[in-house]
């Protein structure tokens, strides 16, 4: 960033587009940067994969805008210190807010907010 602009990040973070297009059933949803939202949009019973997390810090939202059957994904290291690594939304706006944080083999995703019914296993 130029000299001068630091007083604008903010702004730039503000008018930034976050959004993550869903990839699509039995596709991976890689997070690249902070603050991104990928809407998960189904036609019958699919599944997903979170890709897992490259660093510490990095905040993602997962919510289901259309529901056609339950989304299921699935991220390897986990969700939760508990090790569940299955979210399954079933209905319009359930939703995940998850930060990376670090873990044993890596970076895994740790749930701050569960809103709506996701299930975890």
């Amino acid at each position: 960033m130029p000299a001068g602009n630091a007083h604008r990040i903010l702004g730039i973070i503000k008018d930034a587009n976050h959004s993550l297009p869903d990839p699509g059933a039995g596709k991976t949803i890689s997070v690249l940067q902070d603050l991104q939202i990928c809407e998960l949009v189904t036609v019958a019973a699919e599944a997903r994969t979170l890709a897992n997390p490259t660093k510490a810090g990095t905040r993602f939202t997962l919510r289901m805008k259309t529901d056609g059957g339950d989304c299921v994904v699935t991220a390897s290291n986990g969700f939760n210190v508990a090790g569940n690594t299955v979210a399954t939304f079933a209905d319009v706006g359930d939703l995940l807010e998850l930060i990376s944080v670090s873990h044993t083999t890596g970076f895994r995703w740790e749930i701050l907010v569960n809103g709506g019914s996701v299930g975890l296993a």
